[in-house]
C-alpha cells in the first residue's frame, strides 16, 4: 500500500490487518451512506413525479368542468317546414340555459322581428342555440 509523500518519494506502508479491517469499515459504511442517499433522492422523484401528475390531471379536469358549464350562444338559420310552428322548432333547439320555454319562445320572436308566433311554410328563421 502507497503511503506518504517525503521528499518526492513515496514511502510505502505496511498492510496490516487492522489496516484492511479499518479500510473494509469505512467502505462499507461509505455504501450504506451511498445506499441510503439513493433511497432518498429516489423517494424524492417519486414524491415529485406523483405532484406533477396530480397538478396535470388535476388542472385536465377542471379545464373539462369548466368548458362544459360555458357554453356559447349561436345562431342556427331554420327553414320552416309546412305544419311547423314556432315552439316545435323552440323545442328541438331548446336547452336548459334557454330559461323557460315560453321565455324562449318570445327569444326566437323578437330575433326576427316577428309581432306573433305565427310563421309561415317557406320561411327561414334565425334560432338562438347553446353549443
Amino acid at each position: 500500500m502507497e503511503g506518504k509523500m517525503e521528499n518526492g518519494k513515496v514511502i510505502r506502508m505496511p498492510v496490516t490487518a487492522e489496516t484492511l479491517r479499518r479500510a473494509g469499515r469505512t467502505a462499507k459504511e461509505d455504501a450504506r451512506r451511498a445506499k441510503a442517499r439513493n433511497r432518498r433522492m429516489a423517494t424524492v422523484i417519486v414524491l415529485l413525479l406523483l405532484a406533477a401528475a396530480l397538478v396535470y390531471f388535476g388542472s385536465s379536469m377542471l379545464g373539462r368542468a369548466k368548458g362544459s358549464s360555458e357554453r356559447t350562444k349561436k345562431l342556427a338559420s331554420v327553414y320552416v317546414e309546412n305544419g311547423d310552428t314556432i315552439w316545435d322548432i323552440a323545442t328541438r333547439y331548446y336547452t336548459p340555459e334557454c330559461g323557460d320555454m315560453k321565455t324562449y319562445v318570445r327569444e326566437i320572436e323578437s330575433t326576427n322581428g316577428l309581432r306573433s308566433s305565427k310563421i309561415l311554410y317557406g320561411y327561414t328563421l334565425l334560432v338562438p342555440y347553446y353549443d
